[in-house]
């Protein structure tokens, strides 16, 4: 991808206008933001049952934190935006404007001109990408303004190719001025100099200073001065420790040796790659996907090459023991009992009335064949989840946004993991998690839980349900004595999306359909070619537990 510098540099050609009100939107949708947010923390802290000095402080630091992060980046903006109102940009608390109605119309290529510069300068200063400042431009900006996140990464990968091109297009302006020539030789030095700087004096060749002011004097000449300049030299000069910060040590391939410091409890856990960015450089987000159980080990992998666009990465754990449980269900699935319930349900049999009918010595029969493997697994889910909430709060995958994904005892996982993050101190986690994504979740609707997670999410947190999961229903009542599962039903917390899902009537289609299912949701990066690629191939594999209404009336004739 070429490197343009003066698309990541801030907008010289913005009127008086443009840049009270590309300012204005910006700042008051970044406004909304941060009170949805405050009311997240807040039901968390209503639901808690932490003593009242501790929940409290865990408000109010979230609270410091949020302020905190929404005031630099409104900061960085009103920069970009040229200071459209005095010298200090307007603070942004709880009391701010957050109508957008009364504001003109503007060009949504100017905003995403001026988001793009704010964007870069914020990473440079920051050296991370808050999950906080991705939720905010995904979620709230028009898509077509949304920042070029590609041209950000190759600009930072890169920054001897953004020299380049500012070089020959300093000199193409300068050639009409009446002394050239000096001109010319000043900028040659000086572009050797940054060149030199950029390439090796990062590591100890050229003095910082140094590089900061050369870098400063080619903006100059594009008609970029003031603070933002200086930021915009430094994020060139220093870009080698930015990337550092930002793609963390899966960046670095030392993954596994970070993984192996963390499992004491848990036999066998790594982070393998589903997908990479095309060009060869990491990108701005990683989304990292987790299976809950396994007919084949590829099956670590497999179900999530339906995404691209960010890092896609898979958590491998435990597969010997989520290939029992795999054995387990299909076996499960195709006794008496469960095609009895299945056939029921064909006939449109209330499913609440049909399980409450269901005899102890028939949940016995089932605990025969799964309790094992399905206890197991939801222990080792819980000290999986243990291990990967440390990673994540350690920011193995870098200053960068992390997305999660998963189904089933995969979802379990990421819950636990998140529950060990909610109980860091705020300061450490406001932009640590971008979205999350639970499927057929064996996990308890508890708000208290549920509430704190959604404090940690910086974007979407969507619990997708099946009400007709037949599979997962029996085995909570057998095992757990409940009902109350987010994988059956809706979770009651603000800012928790359901999603229910109809065509799911048992508990292993969440594996072949989770693309389907990520797709309905909206889920970011989802290609519609795989998607089709795996629903086809699911229902190959379907085909010995589907059952017609003939065969379910004459299933439901026998009984049980």
């Amino acid at each position: 991808m070429a490197v343009a510098l003066e698309k990541i540099a801030p907008p010289t050609d913005l009127t008086d206008s443009d840049q009270h009100t590309l300012f204005q939107y910006t700042f008051r949708r970044l406004a909304a933001y941060r009170n949805a947010a405050e009311l997240y923390a807040l039901a968390e802290y209503q639901l808690s049952a932490l003593p009242e000095d501790k929940k409290q402080q865990v408000k109010d630091e979230f609270s410091t934190s949020l302020n905190k992060w929404a005031q630099d980046f409104a900061n960085k903006t009103y920069m970009v935006c040229g200071q459209p109102d005095g010298d200090e940009s307007p603070e942004l608390d709880e009391f701010a404007d957050t109508s957008i109605g009364d504001l003109p119309p503007f060009s949504p290529q100017r905003l995403a001109a001026v988001l793009n510069a704010a964007l870069f300068l914020s990473i440079a200063e920051s050296k991370q990408y808050s999950a906080r400042t991705r939720s905010f431009l995904f979620n709230n900006i028009p898509k077509d303004s949304i920042p070029d996140e590609e041209l950000i990464v190759t600009t930072l990968k890169h920054p001897d190719q953004a020299l380049q091109e500012a070089q020959g297009k300093a000199e193409a302006s300068t050639k009409a001025h009446a002394s050239r020539g000096k001109t010319l030789r000043m900028v040659g030095m000086g572009l050797g100099a940054v060149a030199g700087g950029v390439l090796v004096g990062v590591t100890g060749g050229l003095a910082a200073p140094l590089i900061g002011a050369s870098i400063t004097t080619i903006l100059g000449w594009l008609g970029i001065g003031g603070t933002a300049a200086g930021l915009l030299a430094s994020g060139l000069a220093g870009s080698s420790a930015i990337c550092g910060a930002l793609f963390g040590v899966y960046g670095a391939k030392s993954t596994a040796s970070m993984v192996e410091r963390h499992t004491r409890e848990i036999r066998d856990l790594a982070i393998l790659p589903v997908s990479s960015n095309t060009n060869g450089d990491e990108t701005l987000g990683v989304r990292l996907c987790i299976s809950g159980w396994l007919s084949l080990e590829s099956d670590v992998t497999e179900p999530w090459s339906v995404f691209g666009g960010d890092d896609t990465l898979a958590l491998r754990w435990e597969v010997k023991a989520l290939e029992e449980l795999s054995d387990a269900l299909y076996t499960l699935i195709k006794t008496n009992t469960m095609k009895y319930l299945r056939a029921e349900i064909i006939r449109h049999t209330v499913f609440a009335s049909l399980l409450a009918s269901l005899g102890p010595i028939v949940l016995l029969k089932v605990g025969e064949i799964i309790d094992n493997p399905w206890m197991n697994t939801k222990a080792l889910a819980f000290k999986a989840g243990a291990v990967l909430g440390e990673l994540l709060s350690n920011r193995v995958f870098g200053n960068r946004p992390v997305t999660l994904v998963g189904y089933s005892f995969g979802s379990v996982v990421i819950l636990e993991a998140l529950k060990r993050v909610a109980s860091r101190p705020p300061s450490e986690t406001l932009g640590l998690i971008q979205d999350v994504y639970l499927f057929g979740t064996p996990a308890s609707t508890d708000p208290a839980l549920w509430s704190s997670v959604r404090r940690v999410v910086t974007g979407r947190l969507v619990n997708g349900y099946a009400s007709q999961d037949n599979v997962l229903a029996v085995l909570s009542r057998a095992t757990d004595v409940t009902w109350k599962v987010a994988g059956l039903h809706p979770v009651d917390v603000q800012g928790v999306e359901n999603v229910h899902f109809e065509d799911i009537d048992g508990h292993t289609k969440w594996k072949g359909k989770i693309g389907e299912c990520l797709r309905r949701v909206g889920a970011v990066g989802i290609e519609d070619e795989k998607v089709e690629v795996q629903l086809r191939n699911t229902a190959t594999i379907d085909k010995d537990v589907e059952m017609t209404a003939e065969e379910a009336q004459e299933i439901s004739a026998k009984g049980l």
